[in-house]
C-alpha cells in the first residue's frame, strides 16, 4: 500500500508545468504556494480519519500529489524569478534545499516521540494536519512582497538565448536547448532513483551488507548531504549553475558505475562498496541546488513554467528508474540496476558536453559581446 501511494504521489508531479503556468498568467504564485500548503493539511487530515479505509489511499495520496506539485513547481520561484545576483540567488538556494534534510531530520525525531507515547496513525495524522494548516496560514501571511518581486518577463535580451525568442508552445519547449536539459535531468533521475529506490536491496543482496550496516550508511548519507548542500551552494555563488550541475552528474555518474563494478568482483569489498555509495548519495546537493538555475537559464518560458518542468522532469525520471530498476531486479539481479544507473547518468553526461555547454559559451560570448 505504502510503494501504490508513494507511485500515485510522484506521477503526481506532472501537473508541476501546469501549476507553475498557472500561477505565472495569473501572478498566482503566492496563492498556489498557500494552497499547496494547505493541500497538504487536507492530505493528511483525510488519512487521519481513512488509516483503515484502504479503498479511499488513493484519493489520498492524489491530493498529497498534487500539493506537493504546487509546493515544488512555485516555492523555487519565490527566488529563481526574482532576478538575484548569483551570490545571493545560491545563497537563498542553499537555505531553500537544506530545509527538506532539517526537516526530516526533526520530523523523524517528532515521530519517534509520537511512537514511545503510543499515539496511533490517526493521531499523528492529525498532527500533521494540524501543523501544515499552521504553515499554510504562515506562508499567506509572509509571502505577499516577495511574490511581487517575481519578475514574469525575461530580463535578458533575446541573443542571450538560445532561441531568438520566448516560445511558449510545447514542441517550442521541448525541441529546445531547455528540452536538451530537461532530457539530461529526467536520464540523471533515472539513475540517482533507480538505485535509492532498491538500496535496501542493493546493498546486502549484491554486497552482503547487513541491515545494520544499510541503514547506518542511509543515515551518514543523510547527514553527508546537508554539509555538501552549503560546499554546492557556495560554489554555485561563485562559478553559477551549469558548473555545479556538471559536478553533480560526474559524482552520480562515478558513484553508480563504481557501485556496478564492485558488484561484479569476487569478494565484492564492502567498504569500497560503500564508499561509493555514499559518492553517489552525495551528488543529490549539487544537482538539486543547481538544477532549477539551469533550466532559468535556458528557458523561454515564464519562472513557474520552468519551475514546473524541471521538477516533472525529475519526477518522470525517478518514476522510471523504479520501474525499470524493479523489473531488471526481478529478470537480472539487483546490481543490474547500478548499470542502468551507470549508463543513463553516463547518456546525462554525455548530453551535457555537447548541448548545454556549447550553448552557454555561446550565451557567454554573446553577454560579453555586449558588455564590449
Amino acid at each position: 500500500d505504502a510503494g501504490i501511494v508513494m507511485a500515485i504521489i510522484s506521477l503526481a508531479a506532472i501537473l508541476a508545468p501546469v501549476l507553475g503556468g498557472f500561477a505565472d498568467k495569473y501572478r498566482a504564485h503566492r496563492l498556489v504556494l498557500t494552497l499547496g500548503v494547505l493541500g497538504m493539511a487536507l492530505g493528511f487530515l483525510m488519512y487521519s480519519f481513512s488509516a483503515d479505509a484502504k479503498a479511499i489511499y488513493a484519493l489520498d495520496a492524489i491530493v498529497l500529489g498534487i500539493s506537493a506539485a504546487a509546493i515544488n513547481a512555485v516555492g523555487p520561484v519565490f527566488v529563481l524569478g526574482a532576478k538575484l545576483p548569483q551570490d545571493l540567488e545560491a545563497s537563498r538556494l542553499t537555505v531553500l534545499n537544506l530545509l527538506q534534510p532539517v526537516g526530516q531530520v526533526i520530523g523523524g525525531a517528532l515521530l519517534a516521540l509520537a511512537v514511545s507515547a503510543n499515539l496511533d496513525f490517526s493521531i499523528r495524522f492529525l498532527i500533521a494536519a494540524a501543523f501544515m494548516l499552521i504553515c499554510g496560514v504562515l506562508t499567506w501571511f509572509t509571502t505577499a512582497e516577495p511574490a511581487k518581486r517575481i519578475v514574469l518577463e525575461e530580463d535578458k535580451p533575446d541573443d542571450h538565448h538560445e532561441e531568438l525568442k520566448q516560445s511558449f508552445g510545447l514542441k517550442n519547449v521541448l525541441f529546445s536547448t531547455f528540452g536538451m536539459t530537461l532530457l539530461i535531468l529526467t536520464l540523471s533521475s533515472v539513475g540517482n532513483n533507480g538505485i535509492n529506490a532498491q538500496i535496501a536491496n542493493i546493498l546486502p543482496n549484491v554486497y552482503g551488507m547487513d541491515q545494520q550496516t544499510t541503514s547506518a550508511l542511509i543515515s551518514v548519507a543523510g547527514l553527508l548531504n546537508i554539509l555538501f548542500f552549503i560546499v554546492a551552494g557556495r560554489w554555485m555563488a561563485r562559478s553559477g549553475g551549469m558548473t555545479v550541475l556538471t559536478a553533480g552528474t560526474v559524482v552520480r555518474f562515478v558513484g553508480a558505475l563504481g557501485m556496478a563494478l564492485i558488484g561484479m568482483m569476487a569478494g565484492k569489498p564492502i567498504l569500497l562498496a560503500a564508499a561509493f555509495m555514499l559518492i553517489l548519495y552525495q551528488s543529490n546537493p549539487f544537482s538539486r541546488i543547481s538544477q532549477g538555475v539551469v533550466g532559468m537559464r535556458f528557458a523561454t518560458i515564464p519562472a513557474g513554467a520552468t519551475s514546473g518542468w524541471v521538477i516533472a522532469a525529475s519526477a518522470a525520471g525517478s518514476f522510471l528508474g523504479a520501474l525499470v530498476g524493479g523489473f531488471l531486479a526481478n529478470a537480472i539481479g539487483f546490481n543490474a540496476i547500478n548499470w542502468m544507473a551507470a549508463i543513463a547518468v553516463g547518456l546525462a553526461l554525455l548530453l551535457m558536453f555537447i548541448s548545454l555547454w556549447p550553448a552557454e559559451r555561446r550565451m557567454q560570448e554573446s553577454a560579453s559581446g555586449q558588455v564590449q
